[in-house]
């Protein structure tokens, strides 16, 4: 008996009937994603905030170099070497004093989140800052940084490695903000999710944080530096003000 084929009729339900398929399922298989992607973020973080910890131990509690490029003990240094720009910076990372204590694996340095290699004029690799604070780049004088590990009040509340999306390429020296005066002064970079972003802390952990401010979202997404905040918000900027590792706490001091 010879099989009857599909009408147009039956043809077009059974693609409607994928399409709506497709359309329940494309959410789901998007969080799923961004929790992968959340999740090698994190344990990038882990294994370099362990580096971290593992060269202080080496050096007599002594921090490494939380700027880019600026002294041989930096934890990744600047560009160099030949080749294209992305190799560059891959190079500058090998160069840092944390790399030997990360396993020689550069895509560490990289959440897998950032999508900035895929922005016209931006070629950048490495997703991750140290923050000034940790032996650091200064910002104006406002804070003194912390140079050993000593020095560092509750180390589980104070954070050292963030995500940033620096526009200018490539994320250099230190991200920094202003406790003096309160202020924001880099952006953030929110890669998981709408309001969401992996930080680091002294004592080892780390862990995806969410921002509840829309001005700090809306900073990181435009990428604005010295970013004002609204007098209803600033939830978000307390919470990194409070995190900041630094010698003085509480405006600036000698150390």
């Amino acid at each position: 008996m010879r099989r009857r084929g599909l009408t147009l009729i039956e043809l077009l339900v059974v693609v409607a009937i994928i399409s709506v398929l497709l359309a329940l399922s494309l959410p789901a298989l998007v969080r799923v994603r961004n929790q992968a992607q959340a999740a090698v973020c994190v344990q990038n973080l882990k294994t370099l905030s362990f580096a971290w910890l593992l060269y202080k131990d080496d050096n007599d509690d002594r921090l490494v170099g939380g700027h880019v490029g600026q002294t041989a003990h930096d934890w990744v240094q600047g560009p160099t070497g030949v080749g294209t720009l992305i190799e560059c910076k891959k190079e500058g990372i090998r160069q840092g004093a944390l790399f030997r204590y990360v396993g020689n694996e550069v895509d560490v340095y990289r959440c897998p989140a950032d999508h900035r290699k895929l922005v016209p004029g931006q070629v950048a690799f490495r997703s991750y800052s140290i923050a000034g604070g940790a032996n650091g780049e200064l910002w104006q004088n406002t804070y003194v940084p912390v140079e050993k590990y000593s020095q560092i009040l509750q180390p589980a509340t104070k954070y050292i490695f963030v995500e940033e999306a620096d526009p200018r390429g490539w994320n250099k020296g230190s991200w920094v903000l202003d406790p003096q005066n309160k202020i924001w002064v880099d952006p953030l970079a929110i890669w998981h999710s709408r309001a969401r972003s992996s930080l680091a802390y002294a004592d080892g952990h780390a862990e995806v944080h969410r921002w509840v401010d829309n001005s700090t979202i809306e900073m990181s997404r435009e990428q604005q530096f010295l970013c004002p905040v609204p007098k209803d918000e600033g939830n978000d900027l307390q919470f990194m003000l409070s995190g900041f590792p630094q010698r003085a706490t509480d405006g600036l001091s000698t150390p």
